[in-house]
């Protein structure tokens, strides 16, 4: 039970209800980095459209966590948690119904428990308003593909965590396959997620 709680807890968010926020234009044919701000909320924005989606996170500090998060629209998740020692738990989600395995079956969550992801939270509207410092580092490789590397602060979507925040954007298809926060508070020091837009990705809910 206390590694449910804090899994809950590690992922729990609140719905947004914000006005979409509009990237300003670039000149057509603008190098990569010549407005670092307007590049990150646009790859921001198309991370968030993507119909599907894998992260995989590895979290370092006090209590560190590695988690899989698969996300099919619009709004089905299924996350797997491990802790440091080993502890394993796993969730399904669907709008308001939420389920936690437990052996080899699953049981559904009180409504009042009902936890939501936050994997998408830094590359939402709400949160994008809050980017300062945006900065472009040049190109790197991620797992064979060339990205745009950019840095930036922002504010957290849950608690209101100031953070520096790091994305590597794939140039074919400008959606972030990479993400490193790191953390001035809180009990997570740093946050590193690669992102999978192109493996296919199906939840079915339980039928019990």
């Amino acid at each position: 039970m206390k590694t449910l709680s804090l899994f809950l807890l590690l992922i729990t968010c609140v719905a947004s209800g914000c006005k979409a926020l509009k990237a300003s234009p670039e000149p057509a044919g603008a190098a990569p980095g010549s407005n670092p701000r307007t590049e990150v909320i646009e790859a921001s924005h198309k991370l968030i459209e993507a119909k599907s989606l894998t992260g995989r996170i590895d979290a370092t500090g006090p209590a560190p966590f590695k988690q899989q998060v698969e996300y099919v629209a619009p709004d089905r998740y299924r996350v797997s948690y491990r802790d440091e020692a080993g502890a394993e738990t796993q969730l399904l989600m669907a709008g308001d119904k939420s389920y936690v395995r437990s052996g080899d079956s699953w049981n559904e969550m009180s409504s009042d428990t009902n936890p939501t992801p936050t994997i998408r939270n830094s590359f939402s509207d709400e949160v994008l308003g809050s980017i300062s410092e945006a900065k472009f580092e040049g190109e790197d490789k991620v797992d064979g593909k060339t990205a745009l590397v950019y840095s930036y602060k922002l504010v957290t979507k849950v608690g209101n965590f100031p953070v520096t925040q790091k994305i590597w954007v794939d140039t074919i298809t400008g959606i972030p396959i990479k993400c490193y926060v790191e953390y001035s508070e809180g009990s997570i020091k740093t946050l590193t997620t690669t992102f999978d837009t192109e493996l296919p990705v199906t939840i079915d809910l339980p039928s019990n």
